[in-house]
């Protein structure tokens, strides 16, 4: 079982109106467990600034299959 603990100093979680600031997140096996209000543990604890939501690339360009020369030989 694998631990880690993360004290964000601002988080977005993408929910509230609002961000959180002074958070503890725990994470157990890749996993959220919890996000509580920060506290000193006996554990190594990352620092970071900033946590946001997860993003993803909604701006790509296909080239493949498809795209300005759609007859090009692909072989």
């Amino acid at each position: 079982m694998t631990k880690l603990f993360v004290h964000a100093k601002v988080l977005i979680d993408g929910i509230s109106d609002t961000p959180k600031f002074d958070q503890l997140i725990s994470i157990e096996d890749d996993k959220i467990k919890a996000i509580e209000d920060y506290h000193e543990i006996q554990e190594n604890v990352i620092e970071v600034n900033t946590i946001t939501p997860g993003f993803f690339n909604c701006h790509v360009h296909i080239l493949y299959p498809v795209g300005f020369d759609s007859k090009k030989n692909l072989a």
